[in-house]
């Protein structure tokens, strides 16, 4: 913009303001343009809403479309500190009994003290890095496999020949440890080889060919009692399992055991599982009636960007009709609200948890046909909803007709803005203009005035 213009003689007319009142008055087409445009993108934002909020319904009743949502099965156990339970859908539903008799652990061989006879040597040291090896050879010999040589170059302690160990462990199946037990508080200190897995095809044999020192002696030595690798054994009403793990995967179809305790009978009953369904169905609840408060908020008042759009009534109208029509089929339920999901007197979808429950405990097979199904309820709400939100839908098809909308716009302001434009500078000349004739007119004037005063007779 240019600095005002005012005259420069005695008039003190302020010509920028008269034309900005001018360029405000021609500027009004390019505000009224700017509102439309601003309408429509609210107008297209709020397309964006109804599309996100329909997407999310068909979600919801996409998770009921399968016949996997009535197959979920679950299992428990009388008694969860013996032994814990969980079923997939290949389970049988039934009840049966379970007596574990042994409980799967790895081998441990631990070094031991050989006092007696006439060479007496310890399985102790007094400290793990004081030199007690001074040379030979060590093998372990995994279950079924061929012995596995230490690399022992440069071992002399207890801690460099667990070290060496654990080097093979890998290979061996074997970790190494040190414990101090107590025992002797001169020398507490013991070596412990222990099984990587549980089971006994995964015990191990070892040959101990050391030079020792210093008294010592690994004298390696597995407790018959408790040390050497075991099985988890357990019966199955009646019928005897084997496993070498505590958590017994693969030996009744379906189901998952985790062993604590042994000799303590208990019963595992597997039974069908409406959690996941029960949630499936609050899920789609909660998204239509989101749905709803969507829809009744575009439609109370005159103020909304989707106020009376036949998009909206469409999509609103077609949904209501789905949940409350008969829906054809050879089961017993021909209504939803039959299964205890319905709309109430506000227009809100609900749920009725005893009638619900009444016709998955006597009536599963029926529900099922109703929702699932490639002509299940599911499926039809997800095929409307599908023609609104689809790539090429009609809201797809509405939304680009907006943005049409919107590019005509933006492309008549930038014309309008050019030419308003144009006409201020046109505006600022002709003032300029005016103002220098008006100046020379008073320079004339003043001019004349003192012409008239030099010759004044009298």
């Amino acid at each position: 913009m240019s600095s005002p213009i005012t005259l420069s003689g005695f008039n003190g007319i302020d010509f920028q303001s008269i034309i900005k009142i001018i360029i405000q008055s021609e500027h009004q087409p390019i505000d009224d343009l700017t509102t439309q445009k601003s309408t429509m993108q609210t107008k297209l934002t709020t397309y964006g809403a109804l599309s996100s909020s329909l997407y999310s319904l068909k979600t919801a009743f996409d998770g009921l479309s399968s016949d996997g949502s009535f197959d979920q099965l679950k299992a428990s156990s009388s008694d969860s500190t013996v032994l814990s339970v969980s079923a997939d859908s290949s389970a049988q539903k039934g009840t049966f009994n379970i007596n574990v008799t042994s409980l799967a652990r790895p081998q441990v061989t631990a070094s031991t003290d050989n006092l007696g006879g006439g060479s007496p040597t310890y399985g102790r040291v007094a400290d793990i890095n004081a030199p007690v090896i001074s040379g030979g050879s060590f093998s372990i010999t995994p279950h079924g496999g061929t012995a596995i040589d230490l690399q022992l170059t440069g071992v002399q302690t207890l801690a460099q020949f667990r070290d060496a160990v654990n080097a093979k462990k890998s290979e061996t199946g074997v970790t190494a440890s040190i414990i101090n037990d107590g025992a002797d508080p001169n020398r507490p200190f013991r070596l412990i080889l222990t099984g990587n897995s549980t089971g006994t095809q995964h015990d191990f044999s070892w040959n101990d060919n050391l030079v020792y020192v210093d008294g010592f002696h690994l004298n390696l030595s597995t407790n018959p009692s408790s040390g050497t690798a075991q099985d988890s054994v357990f019966t199955y009403n009646g019928i005897t399992i084997r496993n070498s793990s505590t958590t017994v995967a693969n030996a009744i179809p379906g189901l998952t055991l985790n062993l604590f305790e042994k000799d303590r009978p208990v019963s595992v009953t597997v039974s069908e599982d409406d959690s996941t369904l029960k949630a499936k169905i609050t899920a789609l609840v909660t998204a239509f009636n989101s749905f709803d408060d969507f829809n009744k908020q575009q439609t109370i008042g005159s103020s909304h960007a989707l106020q009376g759009d036949p998009l909206l009534r469409g999509a609103n109208r077609e949904l209501r009709n789905l949940l409350i029509s008969a829906h054809s089929n050879s089961g017993t339920f021909q209504y939803l609200s039959q299964i205890g999901i319905g709309l109430d007197r506000k227009g809100k979808l609900q749920v009725d948890d005893a009638l619900l429950d009444d016709a998955l405990a006597n009536h599963r097979d029926d529900v099922k046909t109703l929702l699932t199904g490639a002509s299940g309820l599911a499926a039809q709400v997800g095929n409307v909803i599908n023609g609104y939100t689809r790539s090429g839908g009609s809201i797809d098809g509405a939304e680009n007709r907006l943005q049409s909308t919107i590019s005509s716009y933006d492309m008549r302001i930038q014309t309008l803005e050019s030419r308003l434009s144009l006409r201020e500078q046109d505006l600022q000349r002709q003032f300029a203009a005016a103002d220098e004739a008006i100046s020379q007119l008073s320079s004339q004037i003043s001019a004349l005035n003192g012409l008239s005063n030099q010759y004044r007779l009298f």
